[in-house]
């Protein structure tokens, strides 16, 4: 026995630690590794733990809302609440009480202050696969803040309305002027399109100085804004008694204080006056070289003049027809499909940034099908001339056909011992019986008769095969012809 070995078990735990420190060590180390691990994967699984665990766990700002539909919201996959483009928390439940979803959302504590009684919450897909967001318009400060836990009614929530719902919700009248306006449209613009185009063509001028009447008039926004604003305050001055009198004598004194803090620009604009006519002057001297070179140009363009007549006859013919049809069916439907567009504009920008990513794709596509239907130069024919020569094999090996579909063209070769081979394994598969009564294989006798058999006496009449194979008796001319004979003769 071991005297060491008789106190092992009397050894203290720092005794047993020393002595496996190796092993203990190596144990500690995977225990670290394993929790950081875990705790990394969890933290990637947007695991979210309740306030009452210590260090690891948060608390939330409880957020309810009720929604027509929760069409495409599903909680736990980490679905987005923002306000104004900026994650704020997360779709948590989704619930069904009375024919409506409450929806109850998890948002950042942080975040919380910017709610009021008076938001409105969208649900809008960020991708055209129905990854849905909630869009928060926070409202404003004087309805009061939001409480935790506080229910968004139906009135302030809007679901996401897809096209075709838009159309569903369409009368059968409606859909039948919808129908109309179109077909008439279509109409409108038959053989026209060249005058139409001809005809906005004409509008350019005005719209280049309705541009720089805007301009203008974005300006002298402010003005504008305080002269209606004074000029409200003197109507209802007028129509009240004494005190609204005073009011607009008030309200006067106060327009002329600002007339009078005007006075200083007054007279900046009356010192830069003799530059600015100095300058007019040299322009209206270039005017005049300007003037001197278009009186040629305008004669040169007397033909192009002279042939607008009968693009005006045009013009007023297209009118003549369009006018009806943008009056009476164009100009209402616009009005009523306003609000339909509007709420459709968030789709079209995400549908907008798609559309570059998927010309791309179709430009790959096209080089692809270019290839395909390219010929080389060097006399060798391209893809498209195979692809006939393919098809036209493959209606070829499959023009036969029965009852049970097409039927593939095949040619059996056999001698006399695979013959014999065959019926020896028909009288035991049902499968390989029918083969054989279908193929009509020679017998015995035929096969001796032809000098076929390795028993015949003639067996000089057949041609062996170097290899002395079981497929030796294909070359024999006689037993090609026999067997095809047979084979006829048993269809």
């Amino acid at each position: 026995m071991n005297p060491a070995g008789s106190r092992e078990g009397g050894l203290s735990v720092r005794e047993q630690i020393e002595r496996y420190r190796t092993a203990f060590i190596a144990v500690v180390t995977m225990i670290v590794i394993a929790a950081a691990v875990g705790g990394y994967i969890l933290a990637h699984e947007n695991l979210k733990l309740p306030s009452w665990v210590p260090v690891l766990g948060r608390s939330y700002f409880s957020l309810k809302a009720d929604f027509s539909t929760a069409q495409a919201l599903t909680p736990g996959q980490g679905q987005a609440v923002t306000i104004a483009g900026a994650k704020i928390g997360e779709v948590a439940t989704v619930d069904l009480q009375n024919g409506v979803a409450i929806v109850t959302m998890k948002i950042t504590p942080k975040y919380a202050r910017y709610l009021h009684r008076d938001a409105t919450l969208l649900m809008r897909p960020k991708t055209g696969l129905q990854d849905m967001t909630i869009e928060v318009n926070p409202g404003t400060a004087s309805a009061g803040k939001l409480r935790s836990g506080e229910v968004v009614p139906l009135s302030q929530t809007a679901p996401n309305i897809n096209f075709d719902e838009f159309l569903a919700s369409l009368d059968a009248e409606t859909r039948a002027y919808l129908q109309e306006l179109l077909a008439g449209a279509g109409e409108g613009f038959k053989e026209n399109g060249k005058a139409f185009a001809a005809t906005l063509k004409r509008f350019d001028p005005l719209a280049r100085e309705g541009q720089a009447i805007a301009s203008q008039l974005e300006l002298r926004h402010a003005n504008i804004a305080r002269s209606i604003h004074n000029f409200r305050l003197l109507i209802e001055a007028v129509g009240g008694k004494d005190k609204q009198l005073a009011q607009l004598i008030d309200a006067s004194n106060a327009v002329f204080a600002v007339f009078a803090k005007e006075d200083q620009n007054v007279q900046s604009t009356l010192r830069l006056l003799p530059g600015a006519l100095a300058k007019t002057r040299s322009g209206l001297g270039k005017l005049a070289t300007a003037a001197n070179e278009l009186g040629p140009t305008l004669h040169q363009l007397h033909p192009f003049a002279s042939s607008l007549a009968a693009a005006n006859e045009a013009t007023r013919r297209l009118s003549l027809k369009t006018t009806p049809i943008i009056r009476d069916q164009i100009r209402p439907f616009a009005r009523e499909i306003l609000p339909t567009i509007s709420a459709l504009r968030p789709d079209t920008q995400n549908l907008a940034e798609a559309f570059p990513k998927l010309a791309a794709s179709f430009s790959v596509l096209n080089e692809f099908f270019n290839e395909l239907a390219a010929n080389q130069t060097g006399g060798q024919p391209g893809f498209l001339f195979y692809l006939d020569w393919g098809n036209h094999n493959l209606n070829s090996v499959v023009s036969s056909a029965d009852a049970h579909g097409p039927l593939g063209r095949t040619l059996v070769y056999l001698n006399c011992k695979i013959a014999s081979l065959l019926k020896s394994v028909a009288s035991v598969n049902p499968n390989v019986n029918l083969l054989v009564g279908l193929l009509n294989p020679p017998e015995r006798e035929t096969c001796q008769h032809f000098g076929l058999s390795s028993s015949a006496a003639r067996t000089p009449t057949t041609l062996k095969s170097p290899t002395g194979g079981i497929l030796s008796g294909l070359g024999s001319a006689g037993f090609a012809g026999h067997a095809k004979t047979a084979s006829r003769g048993g269809r």
